[in-house]
């Protein structure tokens, strides 16, 4: 008897977890009214470097004079926005160095984090790495 019982007992719970699961099944296949009207998910965005895509034309900054600088010495220039800046005719210290507010401004619109050259002190390392004082470039940046 106690045998019989414990079948029955075991079939009805196989029978219970069997309907619920279904339950969920039913419920993720047709959606509820509320899931219905609902916006579609968010695509997934890929992952991008740090570049923008770039307002049409170039930077009124000056031109470059002399064979280029390996800018990725600036602490926040990695080889994406070195070949960023290489399009937009920004290929030496001197010229970072020599940047205005204005030329900031200017070139920022081209960067997809916006304000890293200032944040990152751009002008700063650039007047250093500019005249080689290495020393002093070590000293304050590291």
């Amino acid at each position: 008897m106690r045998l019989i019982f414990a079948v029955i007992m075991g079939l009805a719970a196989i029978w219970w977890i069997g309907s619920r699961m279904a339950e969920e099944a039913d419920r993720d296949f047709y959606p509820d009214d509320d899931d219905a009207n609902a916006p579609p998910p968010e695509p997934e965005t890929p992952v991008q470097n740090d570049t923008a895509a770039p307002p049409p034309g170039k930077p009124n900054i000056a031109a470059a004079v002399g064979e280029p600088d390996d800018l990725t010495r600036i602490k926040g220039i990695g080889p994406a926005l070195q070949k960023l800046c290489t399009s937009l005719g920004v290929t030496r210290f001197d010229q970072i160095a020599a940047w205005t507010e204005a030329d900031i401004a200017e070139v920022d619109q081209y960067l997809k984090i916006k304000g890293r050259i200032v944040r990152d002190r751009w002008v700063d390392q650039a007047k250093l790495l500019a005249v080689g004082d290495e020393a002093g470039y070590k000293a304050e940046f590291g």
